[in-house]
């Protein structure tokens, strides 16, 4: 039977099967007269059509009846069923299922989440708490004052919530200890402060505030994850906000932003403080707040699907200890145990896509360990190496992700979440494959 494991994180709700196919989109559900479309089209209108885009359906997984009049949802439940859905079957329609979740799902909301899946249906065979699977392999990376007492602080940010969880190695084992969610601190609160420190600097400089129009205000939106980004390597920024009078300069500032940040922060800064193991590991999704601000920038960075492939190596276990199958007997794993005897046994088949070498574009490929700077002008594509400011957009690798280190205002540049060959890219409605390239 086809096993796929599904990491629910309304940032980046993230889908891998056994072949090693990865599918990923955003919490974003837009209500249309057609259906309900989920993902990275939805987020492009959230600020454009509020009141047909939800965001908080992950955080308010519930039942509770919507205002107005929908044709396709009554409730949360409906449009995250509809995302699930599409998870599914991008993923090739699983037959099975490991779910990982982190702790800000309730009981309650694990329950109706057991019930959506099985509609559609798949049978769900374990449901591993996202920072254990997160933090079941890295214990030899973790330094304690004994080996028996190392422990890591695992942060991990969601679009409006964030949950710190104390994972602790014992000789053959891995457990959570303890966990607090964090409400206040989400990747959307984040990005409004960011939003507003941009608006009163073209207030300040220009009189002009981009978020009276619908359009200026999803213009910036548009804009923040790639410019979050860049602040990993500089110091500061120059963006161009687009607007009636014309295309707007703003410089940004690290320094500013970590003032800006500070009080946001300052509920998790204390915890950590208090920490005495001292040790700290952001999730993939967590990587902007180590990203925005100094304290955290020298701690451990987990790849972006650690947690998914751990869940992979445990999955045999899995549907070995599961011939039930009614999901109320399901309950989350929080605990490993005889940690070394599992490891060894075989690891399920799981053909894993190498990382991409380079960038395929009609026939010819070029590496993306440089930057490559692509221009696109009169329907014509032209591929460079080297970083040019000039060009529609400048991509290379980074770990195991394609960045962009330059992106001209006007250009619609989506890349994928995680770098694997196969992978597909565009700028402008073009189409572009990362493949890997060997002794090329």
């Amino acid at each position: 039977m086809r096993l796929a494991v599904l990491e629910l994180n309304d940032q980046a709700l993230l889908i891998k099967n056994q072949d090693g196919e990865v599918f990923s989109e955003p919490g974003f559900a837009l209500h249309t007269g057609e259906g309900i479309v989920t993902g990275l089209e939805a987020r492009k209108q959230a600020w454009l059509q509020p009141q047909n885009v939800y965001r908080q359906y992950w955080r308010n997984l519930n039942q509770t009846e919507l205002s107005g009049d929908l044709r396709w949802a009554r409730h949360h439940a409906d449009i995250a069923f509809a995302q699930l859905k599409t998870l599914l079957n991008s993923a090739g329609s699983p037959e099975q299922l490991v779910i990982s979740v982190a702790a800000c799902f309730d009981d309650e909301q694990l329950s109706l989440l057991l019930g959506l899946l099985s509609a559609i249906p798949t049978q769900v065979i374990g449901i591993v708490d996202s920072s254990l699977a997160d933090c079941i392999y890295i214990a030899d990376h973790v330094h304690g004052p004994k080996e028996q007492e190392k422990t890591t602080l695992h942060i991990d940010l969601h679009l409006f919530q964030s949950v710190v969880s104390q994972i602790t190695f014992g000789e053959n084992s891995v457990q959570i200890t303890a966990q607090r969610v964090l409400p206040e601190l989400g990747a959307m609160d984040i990005y409004a402060l960011l939003a507003r420190h941009i608006r009163d600097k073209l207030v300040k400089n220009f009189r002009f505030d981009p978020m009276d129009a619908p359009q200026g205000e999803q213009a910036i939106y548009d804009l923040l994850p790639d410019w979050v980004i860049r602040f990993e390597s500089q110091s500061e920024y120059g963006m161009v906000i687009p607007s009636p009078r014309g295309d707007l300069p703003v410089m940004l500032y690290k320094s500013e932003v970590l003032e800006l940040l500070s009080s946001r922060l300052n509920k998790l800064t204390s915890m950590l403080r208090q920490f005495s193991g001292n040790d700290v590991s952001f999730s993939k999704n967590a990587r902007m707040i180590s990203i925005l601000t100094d304290e955290f920038h020298a701690s451990r960075h987990l790849k972006a699907h650690q947690g998914v492939d751990s869940c992979f190596k445990f999955a045999d276990d899995l549907i070995a200890n599961t011939s039930l199958t009614e999901s109320d007997d399901l309950h989350r794993i929080t605990s490993i145990e005889q940690l070394q005897d599992k490891s060894a046994k075989p690891p399920l088949d799981v053909r894993l896509p190498g990382t991409a070498t380079h960038l395929l574009y009609q026939g010819l490929a070029w590496p993306l360990q440089q930057p490559l700077s692509i221009t696109i002008e009169s329907n014509r594509v032209q591929v460079l190496e080297g970083h040019c400011d000039s060009a529609t957009a400048v991509l290379t690798i980074k770990g195991e992700e394609v960045i962009a280190l330059h992106k001209n205002p006007n250009a619609i540049v989506e890349l994928p979440h995680i770098a694997l060959c196969g992978m597909e890219l565009y700028i402008n409605a073009y189409k572009f494959e990362l493949i890997e390239v060997c002794n090329g």
